[in-house]
């Protein structure tokens, strides 16, 4: 015991260093993990006994990792999605997988195996962009939004994935029918537990700090237990638990409560997918980390960017969702670390999955980070393939904007009575938007809106702001504030341009 508690040491002091020089180069901690288990287990313990204890830890920390991103899942957001979203996101899915499965098969792989290099494909990192949108305070932008609600999407897609390999391991023909409904029965398991039980346990549990951290424990394990009784892996149901708990109005509490310790048990996950890695790779191995890493920044980006402009998304738009979602995703590993641990799949299509998933992450940081210089840089060349497409927004019809005096860009949250205030003095409004949460809302209080963006050069050729009074510039984003101010004086230098529709109804 002396001895394991001693190496932990060592082990611990090598992640605190490794992180330390991940953040300092703006790296995703995560990289650091990882690298500090491959430094650790290749160069300091490589097989021993400490290695396995740490790999049997690392276990327990997928099933917080799942159940991590349950807690962070909330049903509440998937009605503000949209139909774009979904499609988008199954169109993407779709490509990637049929593309990465091909290349595999190519080179040699056999079908089982470029079945799970190809699901590597089709996921992005949930745990890094979402860190990323938080730290440059963008998860309120339209490009932010729509980035989270394709990684929600493809999230919901990994669980149908992990249940569909449940439902092939099965031979038994009676068996196959009743996975689903085994799975059926579980989600009604958890959706009475939350409706019947779960508030008031919480509720009481509320009032003591420690009880409430040892029943939100207790909530994780229950689905941890009751899943594979019918059929399911313990990670579909620590999932499961973390959507359970989620969904009820104690979220926040049991988050703080448990974070701390469900980071540790993460560390831990990332720490032992370091062990696995391996240098012992043949010319096939290779060429296709090669081509998988290469093809992740070229076919990923290209395929999100052309099929949101395809649902009518504006150029800057998908030009950023598309940058921020150019990596693999540690969803795929878990994917795989199933597959190994049911014997469908070697170690080896582990290590590629671990290698790929670290090298992509460590180039999409520097993507991400300066995703604005990008799109400064690829703008003009962009806006030559735009001229192809025939979307939602780039209709030939000029906008219908007679007869309004104030034009709102953005739509900020000031309701029907503020519109109403505004035509009672004789002023009619309209809002130009292009987030359809926010077209939502409009559609919902009846007020007049118009779908376009400043970002889109065609939207603004047509423009006709001749009318208009006052323009508000409502958009979070400062270059598309910017562009609107020109906007107006070119197109209308009588009209008042206002900063924010704050302003203006502290005007008023």
């Amino acid at each position: 015991m002396q001895s394991f508690i001693q190496d932990f040491g060592i082990l611990f002091l090598v992640i605190v260093v490794i992180s330390f020089l991940a953040k300092l180069l703006k790296q995703p901690i995560i990289i650091g993990y990882i690298l500090s288990g491959f430094i650790f287990s290749f160069f300091i313990a490589g097989g021993s006994s400490t290695e396995e204890q740490i790999l049997l830890m690392a276990e327990l920390g997928i099933t917080f990792l799942l159940f991590l991103m349950g807690l962070e899942f909330d049903f509440n957001n998937l009605k503000y999605l949209g139909k774009d979203i979904f499609i988008s996101t199954t169109i993407q899915s779709v490509i990637f997988f049929t593309v990465a499965f091909v290349l595999a098969s190519l080179l040699g792989f056999t079908t089982t195996q470029s079945i799970y290099l190809a699901i590597i494909f089709m996921f992005s990192s949930t745990l890094l962009v979402a860190k990323w949108l938080e730290d440059k305070k963008e998860t309120s932008t339209l490009h932010g939004k729509i980035t989270l609600g394709i990684l929600i999407v493809q999230d919901v897609f990994a669980i149908l994935i992990l249940t569909v390999l449940n439902l092939l391991q099965e031979t038994n023909p009676l068996g196959i029918l009743f996975v689903p409904l085994k799975g059926l029965l579980l989600l009604l398991i958890a959706f009475v537990f939350v409706k019947y039980l779960l508030n008031h346990l919480l509720k009481m549990a509320h009032r003591y700090p420690e009880l409430l951290f040892v029943v939100s424990l207790g909530v994780c394990f229950l689905f941890v237990g009751i899943s594979p009784l019918l059929g399911y892996s313990t990670t579909i149901g620590a999932f499961i638990a973390g959507v359970t708990l989620a969904n009820t109005e104690y979220k926040n509490d049991v988050l703080s409560r448990l974070k701390p310790l469900i980071i540790f048990f993460n560390l831990l996950f990332f720490v032992g997918l370091g062990f696995q890695i391996t240098t012992n790779f043949d010319v096939q191995i290779i060429s296709l980390i090669i081509l998988f890493f290469a093809l992740c920044f070229v076919i990923k980006p290209a395929v999100i960017y052309l099929t949101l402009k395809q649902r009518g998304y504006d150029l800057k738009t998908a030009f950023m969702v598309a940058v921020n979602l150019s990596q693999f995703s540690e969803f795929g590993i878990i994917i795989i670390s199933a597959g190994i641990l049911n014997g469908l799949v070697g170690a080896e299509i582990g290590a590629i999955a671990i290698i790929l998933v670290v090298l992509t992450l460590l180039i999409s940081s520097y993507f991400i980070k300066y995703d604005n210089k990008l799109f400064k840089y690829c703008e003009k060349y962009l806006q030559k393939i735009d001229s192809f497409f025939s979307s939602k927004e780039q209709t030939a019809d000029v906008p219908n904007m007679v007869g309004y005096q104030i034009i709102f860009f953005g739509y900020y949250d000031l309701g029907k009575e503020f519109f109403s205030k505004l035509e009672g003095l004789g002023k009619k409004a309209l809002v130009i938007e292009n987030d359809r949460a926010n077209i939502h809302l409009l559609k919902q209080e009846g007020i007049s809106y118009l779908y376009g963006s400043v970002s889109n050069p065609y939207f603004l050729d047509h423009l006709d702001l001749h009318e208009a009074e006052i323009v508000v510039s409502s958009v979070i984003n400062a270059d598309e504030s910017k562009t609107i101010i020109k906007t107006v004086k070119e197109k209308s230098p009588k009209a008042l341009t206002i900063g924010t529709a704050k302003s203006l109804k502290s005007s008023l």
